[in-house]
C-alpha cells in the first residue's frame, strides 16, 4: 500500500502554500478526500490490493463496498460482517467484490490509510501558519472540518480497531498517537519560546485529541453537524462554536494559567 502523500499533489487538493481556509465552504472546495475523488484516491493508493485495473469500475465498486461497510458495521459490528453481507448490501456479485478486496481486513486497511492521509494533509496545512498559537488553532479547526466530511471513516477506525489483527491495531492506534505527538510538539515549541506555561505538554495535547474525537464519536454530545437536512451554514456555526470552546480551554491551560 502507498503510505506517502505522493498521490495527492497540492494542486489537486489543499493549497499547502496558503492558510486562508478559514471557512468550511472554502475547505470543502479544496479538500480532495470527498466524492468521486476520494474513491479514486483509495483505488490509486491500494493498487497492490485491488485486482482489477479498470479504474472507473473499481472506483464505483469501492464506493459501494465502503459505504456498505459503514452501514453494516454500525448495526452488527465489523467483526461479524462477512463478504456475503457486503454482497447483499451492495447488490454486487462475490466476483465483483473479490476484484476489489480479497478479505474484509483489506477494507480496514483502506479506511485507516484515508484517515491517516486526512490527518497528515490537515496537519501539514496548519503548519504553514505564522505563529505557534495559530498552528494550534488551525490544527484544531482543520481536524474538525476533515472529520466532519469523513465522519464514518473516523468513527469506524476508532470503534473497530479492536477487531483488527494486531499489526493493523498498532497502525490504527499510531494515527491517534501521531496526532497527540504533533500537538505536543507545537505546545513544547510554545513553552520553549516562553509563550506557553505548562509542565505537561503531553497531557494538554492528549486533552485536545480527546475533545476532537468527541466531535465525530459522540454527535449527541457535541451537537455535531452530520444530521440530515442541515445546511453548510449550520454546520459551520456548530464547528465554530465547538472549536472555539476547545481553543478557549487550551488558552486557559497554556496562556492564562
Amino acid at each position: 500500500m502507498t503510505s506517502t502523500l505522493e498521490i495527492i499533489q497540492p494542486s489537486a487538493g489543499l493549497d499547502i502554500g496558503s492558510t486562508e481556509l478559514t471557512s468550511l465552504t472554502s475547505f470543502i472546495e479544496t479538500f480532495p478526500l470527498q466524492g468521486e475523488s476520494l474513491y479514486s484516491i483509495v483505488f490509486k493508493r491500494n493498487s497492490d490490493i485491488v485486482q482489477t485495473q479498470k479504474a472507473r469500475f473499481a472506483v464505483v465498486n469501492l464506493e459501494k463496498i465502503l459505504t456498505a461497510t459503514f452501514a453494516v458495521s454500525a448495526t452488527s459490528g465489523f467483526d461479524r460482517m462477512s463478504l456475503r453481507d457486503l454482497s447483499r448490501q451492495t447488490g454486487m456479485s462475490m466476483g465483483s467484490i473479490y476484484s476489489c478486496i480479497s478479505k474484509k481486513e483489506d477494507i480496514a486497511s483502506m479506511i485507516a490509510d484515508i484517515v491517516r492521509l486526512s490527518s497528515e494533509l490537515t496537519r501539514q496545512h496548519a503548519m504553514q501558519s505564522d505563529s505557534i498559537w495559530s498552528k494550534i488553532e488551525q490544527s484544531i479547526r482543520f481536524h474538525l472540518y476533515a472529520s466532519t466530511l469523513l465522519q464514518p471513516w473516523y468513527f469506524f477506525l476508532y470503534f473497530e480497531t479492536r477487531c483488527l489483527p494486531q499489526e493493523q491495531q498498532r497502525e490504527s492506534k499510531k494515527i491517534e498517537l501521531d496526532g497527540i505527538k504533533s500537538f505536543e510538539a507545537q505546545i513544547q515549541d510554545g513553552v520553549d519560546a516562553g509563550e506557553f506555561h505548562t509542565n505537561d505538554a503531553r497531557m494538554v495535547a492528549n486533552t485536545i485529541v480527546v475533545l476532537l474525537e468527541d466531535w465525530y464519536l459522540k454527535p449527541w454530545k457535541t451537537l455535531s453537524p452530520w444530521k440530515a437536512n442541515i445546511s453548510i451554514e449550520q454546520q459551520e456555526k456548530q464547528i465554530n462554536n465547538y472549536s472555539q470552546s476547545i481553543i478557549e480551554l487550551v488558552r486557559k491551560l497554556l496562556v492564562d494559567s
